[in-house]
């Protein structure tokens, strides 16, 4: 009976898989067709490659993928560091949890809101500085949202990609045996030691992967980029949105010749990791 429920639960989950992948490689054959101009429902049913030039051309591709990078690199690399210290200082009961479960229930969109209403220039933070005479007025703070510099993205997708680092790194540390901890311990380790020696090791394979499972997932959002990032220059993400949106199907092969790019992002992001972790597989062996 056990044999063939698991023969079952394979099967299932085989086929599921399956289908997501034929969903998947069916939206994206479509949209690989209608980049190279064939969209017989608005009349294009010529093969080209004009729109890979137009979008080559364009001044504020070059500019829009640069900013894409650089908020999901650094977003990224943030968030991977606070997951990990955030999941060691709940694994040491040293930091309460309640730290990583808020921001996982809470969405993109009401995080980033949530930042400017404590961050921006009319925030609170900056009311608080107000009132102390710290500056002459609102728009002597600081402004993280709605310019070049990004950092109220930034800040959005670290955290949020920080509290899904740290579930994913707490559930590691806590299937590391307690021997190896207890006597690390009564050698004398510090805390930093303990880390460093015993536990960083078996996270260390989990970080590339969590990074690019970040990466891939900031650089085609556009939310949050959207609501508070800048006008100029936006995100590959956004920019493709807006012109997906526009009222002429004309700006839709476009539109889905940057997500073609942003996919060949993610499939390179993918092979990097992978031999990444094949490279880690012949150093322990």
């Amino acid at each position: 009976m056990g044999r063939r429920s698991t023969k079952l639960e394979n099967l299932l989950s085989c086929t599921g898989l399956m289908l997501i992948l034929l969903l998947i490689l069916i939206g994206f054959s479509k949209s690989l067709l209608i980049s190279f101009g064939l969209f017989k429902e608005v009349g294009l049913d010529s093969f080209t490659f004009d729109f890979y030039k137009e979008i080559l051309n364009d001044k504020t591709f070059i500019s829009s993928l640069i900013f894409s990078l650089k908020i999901s690199v650094i977003s990224s690399i943030l968030a991977v560091i606070i997951g990990i210290f955030l999941s060691y200082g709940i694994f040491n009961s040293k930091i309460y949890d309640i730290y990583l479960k808020i921001p996982v229930i809470l969405p993109h969109i009401i995080m980033a809101i949530l930042l400017v209403n404590i961050f921006s220039q009319t925030g609170v933070i900056a009311r608080v500085f107000y009132k102390l005479n710290f500056v002459d007025d609102s728009h002597s703070f600081v402004q993280f949202f709605y310019n070049k510099s990004a950092v109220g993205v930034i800040l959005t997708y670290a955290i949020k990609g920080g509290a899904y680092t740290g579930m994913v790194f707490l559930e590691i540390y806590r299937n590391i045996g307690s021997n190896q901890l207890a006597a690390a311990k009564n050698l004398g380790a510090s805390d930093w030691q303990e880390f460093y020696y015993i536990i960083f090791p078996f996270i260390k394979k989990e970080t590339i992967a969590t990074f690019i499972i970040l990466f891939n997932f900031s650089i085609s959002s556009y939310e949050v980029p959207l609501l508070i990032g800048p006008t100029s220059p936006r995100t590959l993400a956004a920019k493709s949105y807006i012109e997906f949106t526009k009222n002429s199907f004309s700006y839709k092969p476009k539109a889905l010749v940057i997500n073609i790019f942003l996919s060949l992002i993610g499939i390179v992001s993918l092979i990097i990791l992978y031999l990444a972790e094949d490279k880690n597989y012949e150093k322990d062996f």
